[in-house]
């Protein structure tokens, strides 16, 4: 007849995991644009945004991505049996993650009157990285 189908149980899919997974990377992404642009005389010379606060959000969202794929492909493949609280952590990664990129807004770099800021990347990179966030309160949930 044929060898036999892989068999995948979409009923052990931890869907708050893969939330938390998604929006980290996306999040990572977007930490990746320039969230500054120079002008000099009203024309935009070049970009910035790494240094300082700036790095702080792809260090967290890529920690989290990697942290939240471990117990994604853990639960589906059932690797080690680890009990963890895992929506607290992830809430409080996904936060620390937002927190940094506020400040990593707020504080700019350079000049005050050159330094002009990307509100289109800014305002999206708010919105995506509460997608991590609201994984962290689904698995809260799930949990109780």
């Amino acid at each position: 007849m044929g060898r036999p189908g892989v068999q995948f149980d979409t009923s052990k899919l931890p869907i708050p995991d893969i939330v938390v997974a998604g929006g980290a990377l996306l999040s990572l992404i977007f930490s990746f644009l320039h969230w500054y642009k120079v002008e000099v005389f009203g024309f935009g010379i070049g970009a910035s945004g790494r240094g300082g606060y700036q790095n702080w959000p792809m260090i967290i969202y890529l920690l989290l991505l990697l942290f939240a794929g471990f117990f994604i492909a853990n639960e589906m493949a059932n690797f080690v049996s680890v009990e963890l609280p895992l929506g607290p952590i992830y809430l409080i990664w996904a936060i620390a993650g937002t927190f940094f990129t506020l400040l990593g807004f707020v504080i700019r770099p350079g000049d005050w009157d050159f330094v002009k800021m990307n509100w289109a990347i800014w305002i999206i990179m708010i919105i995506i990285s509460l997608i991590p966030i609201a994984g962290g309160f689904m698995k809260v949930n799930q949990s109780r």
